[in-house]
């Protein structure tokens, strides 16, 4: 039984597999990420172990993950066991945070200020995360923005102060064609082992750069969301959202801030009031990225 016990951002994850492809997936893709002893508090227990008889460890061989003492995907074929991981360490802290708010959205950072992508699945969002990530700006999560609202700074004076937000920099979750695109537009990223008919269809992951994980404790405060959205063929294009509209959209995609009552609320609104909103379109990551260097601080 491997063990691996490491830090991303404020959180202390522990890893036991046997599993070779996950064994694998952890020295590959968590290599960059502080180490952490034994004594050290865990925040999260996270095993994959195999499931049935040994002679079904040959046979179609089938797994298991455990968070604590928690199961939520039932039994898997172990092929698609990294990506079983990554999702779980997601559900980790998608299920216990309740004294921050969770939005399902990418996060960025560059010069200081914060990105929010918020999408629908199949919208593009990782795929635009992973373009941005490695085009100058610094990866915080591609898949949960984390919003501590203890955790403020004022921006400007006479305005409400502004929750920053929690980095967790960990592999960039990829999906089907947008594995090919991405290898396309930077074919010298690790990536992990492609995994095959998982419940998403073929998924990869790529490594973040080891910048974003050396600086994963900076909290930023953000400063746009846009809701991103791939449509084949079309030119950029950005349309403003407003921000009556964008609280109700935002929100749709978060748990947490109904559970912090007035707290939650104002925690959410006063990121609307300080953001700047909108919708954008694309095709083509180089056209993306380079519409995403134009944002006026």
């Amino acid at each position: 039984m491997a063990r691996f016990h490491f830090s991303v951002g404020p959180f202390a994850y522990r890893i036991d597999s046997k599993i070779p492809c996950v064994v694998q997936a952890v020295e590959k893709m968590y290599s960059d990420y502080p180490k952490l002893s034994e004594s050290d508090w865990t925040d999260f227990h996270v095993r994959v172990v195999p499931e049935g008889s040994l002679i079904r460890q040959f046979v179609k061989p089938q797994a298991r993950l455990f968070l604590d003492n928690a199961e939520p995907f039932g039994v898997f074929h172990q092929d698609q066991a990294g990506a079983i991981l990554e999702w779980g360490m997601n559900w980790c802290l998608w299920l216990n945070l309740f004294h921050w708010i969770v939005f399902h959205a990418a996060m960025l950072e560059k010069d200081g200020r914060g990105l929010i992508l918020a999408a629908d699945s199949g919208d593009g969002k990782s795929t635009l995360a992973a373009a941005l990530a490695f085009s100058g700006w610094r990866l915080l999560s591609d898949e949960l923005t984390l919003i501590d609202p203890e955790d403020t700074v004022t921006l400007k004076d006479g305005e409400p102060p502004i929750a920053r937000m929690v980095p967790v920099p960990r592999p960039i979750c990829l999906k089907n064609e947008s594995i090919d695109v991405l290898k396309a537009f930077h074919p010298d990223l690790t990536f992990s082992l492609t995994y095959p008919e998982t419940t998403k269809g073929r998924v990869t992951h790529v490594k973040p750069l080891k910048s974003a994980v050396d600086r994963m404790l900076e909290r930023p405060a953000p400063r746009w969301i846009i809701f991103p959205k791939y449509v084949p063929g079309s030119e950029p294009k950005w349309t403003p959202w407003e921000k009556a509209e964008a609280l109700i959209k935002f929100g749709g995609h978060g748990r947490g801030y109904s559970m912090l009552g007035q707290k939650g609320f104002e925690t959410v609104a006063n990121i609307i009031h300080h953001c700047d909103c909108w919708r954008f379109e694309y095709s083509r990551l180089e056209d993306a990225v380079a519409e995403f260097a134009k944002l006026e601080v």
